[in-house]
């Protein structure tokens, strides 16, 4: 099993006074060479954005853009008329395909906490597009459950790239098995909270897992616990 491990303290940090960031990868003002992405995954960002707070209209393209909204609510406006709010428990796609301008700001009410991720797409210039959708209905079910997907297998949102992130919600003392890696591609696990030992490996809240090759194996769950699995070639497009 090739494994690589970073834990939650190693990953960048921006704070702006009103937005408070943790970066997996290489983002903005914060470099590191050994941590530019992995394979089609370019971005994944832990974001607290302030009440009322957020990001005026900016450029985007080429990249497929994924947010999965856990606490409070996201409002989105573009260039190409879209508008939407996106809330706990519901993930937002936009496609920056040719290009587009968009804002995000947090609702009024409330902090709103997100991840941010960047995927790169399996061919340029293509047509911008938006779409949100509910996923809380999940939050009870076993199992593997996902997102986005270059399918849209299990009702997920469909993206451009032969990629899939999916969510996981595991009680103290289940065991969830890991899917094979095939030959050229690799998983990426994220913990979003909780606790649990992965092939043998205990990762805590917000550390991070790569595989690209070996045996299959299981997490199981110290504590009530939830986790992203990011499925990914590993060349980009």
């Amino acid at each position: 099993m090739s494994q690589i491990i970073h834990r939650s303290h190693e990953r960048g940090i921006a704070e702006h006074g009103w937005l408070h960031s943790r970066f997996s990868f290489s983002f903005a003002e914060y470099h590191n060479p050994e941590r530019m992405g992995f394979g089609a995954l370019r971005v994944i960002n832990d974001d607290v954005i302030e009440a009322g707070m957020g990001f005026g209209m900016h450029p985007h393209r080429d990249m497929e853009i994924v947010t999965i909204v856990t606490k409070g609510a996201i409002e989105h406006r573009d260039s190409q008329g879209h508008h939407g709010i996106t809330r706990a428990g519901e993930v937002q796609y936009m496609c920056a395909g040719s290009g587009i301008h968009h804002s995000e700001y947090a609702t009024p009410q409330m902090d709103t906490e997100l991840f941010q991720i960047w995927i790169f797409p399996d061919q340029k210039a293509l047509p911008p597009h938006y779409e949100q959708r509910d996923f809380s209905h999940i939050a009870d079910q076993k199992g593997w459950h996902p997102l986005v997907s270059g399918d849209g297998r299990g009702n997920s949102l469909r993206i451009h790239q032969d990629a899939a992130i999916s969510i996981a919600r595991l009680e103290k003392g289940e065991i969830l098995p890991l899917p094979p890696v095939p030959s050229g591609r690799g998983l990426l696990l994220f913990v979003m909270e909780g606790d649990l030992r992965v092939c043998g490996t205990t990762l805590s809240r917000r550390d991070e897992m790569q595989i690209t090759e070996g045996e299959e194996c299981s997490l199981t769950a110290s504590e009530a616990s939830k986790v992203l699995l990011f499925d990914m070639p590993m060349r980009r497009s």
